[in-house]
């Protein structure tokens, strides 16, 4: 209790008895979700600077051993700082205080500028920052590989991925996040066919519903016509735990979710008949969906998942979908932090193009590529020896230094960001092999991502 007045009292709002009735409240209603870490946090945001040794103690064998040293893990993701003050009779106005942002405590890097396949070369070129264009390349990436779904895939840890990414894009208002919206049209005209698709077979369902109830008692002679799957591509987050798994289920495991607003996924979740968290962490690794309905006795199942998910919001729409560092979703999700603009972007100049036309052609362009690739059947991604070599050592050392700092939630996540940057390779180098024209007797695709040139088994030539 000591130190704890000893850290409130720098605070200009310090007040003893405030200070004693919040200790006293954390004692009896704490529930864990505050860790000594929150403390190094909020420091850090005050501008304190908070160093550890470079190299582990001598007398450490593993990084296992030096978890409960270096344990700094923190839950704070919202904007303000939570008091839980219990009511005070005597104050009549008590406000939350901000607390010092949500921009990381240094500047992030921006991806640097490179010959990158002409594809995504052009969806950058539309970037007005260079976070944008950071923003709308990687949401191209997750979108186009969702569209590949099982045509891809790449062995890692004794299970075979496809190149499916849950993203989220996390930028404060007014930060040019909505450009966004031009991504999804790398993944609207697979939607539609699937929907036309559809709309035909409901048609001739309705035929034969039709002829079959015309026939009177001769129904009993002939099985009734079974309704089609309503399939879709782009499956709506405003979902209910069982319509998710119903919509994968229909569509033979594959989609993506793309939302611009967080708080559509995550309102959804939390509803009454959501809770479907469990199925984006399923999702993510493949695993099979299932539902059983008592009505019917209804039972289905989709042995495995393709789900993608493309989301933005604001940082104060990543708590109510991700509560804490413990949740699962935290280590499955890429995210990405788009700076608040900090000048006054000219917005006219959007007018002299179009921008939504110029991704609807690139749609296009890539929904042809995507017709290539299914002709020529599955693409493995298979690396060298001397390629897996550098792959191990770049994530060992991204895994004893995330554990030594973070303990084991971050090197959860340095464990399954091996497994995010194997799916972005796979996609990427594919699609770098169909828009290049690459063959197999050429030696396979050179990836544009890390410059390894993989050796992806192509039967025949691809493009002109």
């Amino acid at each position: 209790r000591g130190m704890f007045h000893e850290l409130c009292a720098f605070s200009p709002k310090y007040r003893q008895r405030d200070a004693d009735r919040l200790f006293d409240s954390a004692l009896r209603d704490g529930r864990g979700e505050v860790h000594l870490g929150t403390a190094f946090h909020l420091a850090r945001q005050a501008g304190v600077r908070v160093e550890f040794p470079a190299a582990l103690p001598e007398n450490v064998q593993n990084v296992q051993n030096v978890q409960h040293r270096f344990s700094l893990t923190h839950t704070c993701a919202n904007n303000k700082v939570e008091t839980a003050l219990p009511p005070d009779p005597d104050v009549s106005d008590r406000a939350d205080p901000l607390s010092a942002g949500s921009d990381p405590a240094i500047a992030l890097p921006f991806l640097e500028e490179y010959p990158w396949p002409r594809l995504l070369s052009e969806v950058r070129r539309y970037g007005k920052t260079p976070a944008q264009r950071d923003v709308l390349f990687i949401a191209s990436i997750a979108a186009i590989g969702a569209c590949m779904g099982k045509s891809v895939r790449c062995a890692y840890g004794g299970k075979l991925h496809s190149p499916c990414l849950q993203l989220f894009i996390v930028a404060p208002p007014a930060s040019g996040k909505g450009a966004l919206s031009f991504v999804r049209k790398f993944v609207e005209l697979l939607h539609q066919e699937i929907r036309c698709q559809v709309e035909k077979q409901l048609n001739a369902y309705r035929h034969e519903k039709a002829a079959y109830e015309a026939m009177g008692r001769k129904k009993n002679e002939a099985d009734p016509p079974q309704p089609p799957k309503n399939r879709l591509f782009i499956i709506p987050g405003n979902n209910t735990g069982t319509g998710i798994l119903q919509n994968l289920i229909d569509s033979d495991g594959a989609g993506i979710i793309f939302e611009t607003e967080a708080d559509t996924v995550s309102t959804a979740i939390g509803a009454d008949y959501g809770h479907w968290s469990d199925t984006l962490r399923k999702a993510f690794d493949h695993d099979p969906l299932s539902y059983n309905r008592r009505t019917d006795r209804e039972y289905r199942e989709v042995a495995r998942s393709y789900l993608s998910v493309i989301l933005s919001g604001t940082p104060a729409q990543v708590c109510p979908l991700i509560p804490s560092a413990e949740n699962g979703l935290f280590s499955r999700q890429p995210f990405y932090y788009m700076p608040a603009v900090r000048a006054w972007q000219d917005q006219f100049d959007w007018s002299e193009k179009d921008v939504s036309g110029a991704f609807e052609a690139l749609g296009r362009e890539w929904k042809s590529q995507l017709d290539l690739l299914r002709e020529h059947g599955v693409y493995d991604l298979l690396l060298t020896a001397e390629q897996k070599a550098a792959f191990n050592s770049l994530f060992s050392r991204l895994f004893c230094e995330a554990f030594r700092t973070g303990g084991g939630e971050m090197s959860g996540s340095v464990t399954r960001l091996a497994v995010m940057t194997c799916r972005v390779l796979s996609g990427e180098g594919v699609a770098a092999a169909i828009q290049d024209g690459q063959t197999a007797a050429h030696g396979g695709a050179a990836c544009h991502l890390c410059g390894y040139k993989h050796v992806i088994p192509i039967d025949g030539r691809l493009g002109d």
